[in-house]
């Protein structure tokens, strides 16, 4: 297998099938493309769910805890804390361990929650920082959303920007590399990405109006996340490519790695479908959080329709971001 998620054939073969045993309590079970669980606990439910980041240098912790507590924001729920796992490789130094939990700290402070634990090691098993979140939110129990509810004629809106993570992360990681392609300001712009990766308020605000379906846009992109989003509703999708919305600094960086935008990790973007398409948009501009609609949610077929053209979505093989990383890592080898 190549880097990156593992392919949804193999998952269906080699994971969903070994769950243990299915609890009346679990409201909301593993599957593909559900990225919680909801528990219920009465008239409240809990809903949690678990992100690793291992793409990430500079903020690798910051962003650690804003992909995770999207996934509790896309399923309606306000995150409480989360739990951390943090395997370090051998001669990590201490300066590290700390810049890593400033920056997790840094995340938590700005969105009002705690860390609730978790466990830090050193090993041989891996060779860069690899920081693992498991976020935990609340929710009343009939207000929860899932991926998997999108019906035929929903309205499909992205809120802010995709490749906004994706983007950052190259900015920030890659800065020498790309201080010979870009003019400096382009760099700084996209550098500032990296507060933009919140979809928390996204995902309450358009829950509030009335959702059917949502789905944080993180590993994958943008297509990875419409094929998931199908995919667990058992519907299709019809995306118009020009009402995309795509940042400058995105597009240039994409163009110096060579790489494709939609299919870019996208922390910080929220794929919404619901009936109340406008409404949505109009709630979220309100909260000055940019929003449009990309297309809509038809019975089968997923197709990005692009220059007269009807190309199908399929999964992305892996994220745009490794290929980025690897082309990055290269030059730093010259």
């Amino acid at each position: 297998m190549k880097t990156g998620k593992v392919p949804p054939e193999i998952l269906k073969k080699s994971v969903y099938p070994f769950l243990g045993v299915k609890r009346s309590e679990v409201l909301v079970h593993s599957g593909f493309g559900e990225d919680c669980c909801v528990i219920d606990f009465g008239d409240y439910v809990a809903v949690a769910s678990s992100d690793p980041i291992t793409g990430a240098d500079t903020e690798g912790g910051y962003f650690s805890v804003f992909v995770a507590c999207n996934d509790i924001a896309a399923c309606g729920a306000r995150p409480i804390g989360i739990l951390i796992t943090l395997l370090l490789p051998e001669g990590t130094s201490e300066n590290m361990l700390f810049k890593i939990m400033e920056s997790i700290d840094r995340a938590c402070s700005e969105i009002g929650i705690e860390v609730l634990g978790g466990h830090t090691e050193v090993t041989s098993a891996v060779t860069r920082p690899v920081i693992s979140a498991t976020a935990i939110g609340m929710a009343k129990r009939g207000n929860f959303v899932t991926s998997a509810g999108a019906k035929p004629g929903d309205d499909i809106i992205v809120t802010k920007y995709v490749g906004l993570e994706g983007t950052a992360i190259l900015a920030l990681d890659f800065e020498k590399y790309l201080k010979e392609k870009l003019p400096k300001e382009t760099i700084e712009k996209a550098q500032g990405l990296v507060k933009s990766i919140s979809a928390i308020e996204d995902g309450l605000t358009a829950t509030a109006i009335g959702v059917s379906a949502m789905h944080d846009i993180t590993e994958g992109g943008l297509l990875g996340a419409i094929y998931e989003i199908t995919e667990a509703s058992g519907v299709g999708a019809e995306v118009y490519a020009d009402r995309i919305p795509i940042l400058p600094e995105t597009q240039v960086i994409c163009q110096v790695f060579e790489i494709d935008p939609l299919a870019l990790i996208s922390s910080g973007s929220m794929l919404i479908c619901t009936s109340k398409g406008q409404e949505v948009v109009r709630a979220l501009n309100e909260k000055s959080i940019p929003a449009s609609i990309i297309g809509r949610v038809i019975p089968s077929g997923r197709f990005l329709l692009k220059s007269g053209e009807k190309i199908p979505i399929t999964p992305p093989e892996r994220d745009e971001l490794y290929r980025a990383i690897e082309k990055g890592k290269h030059y730093e080898k010259k």
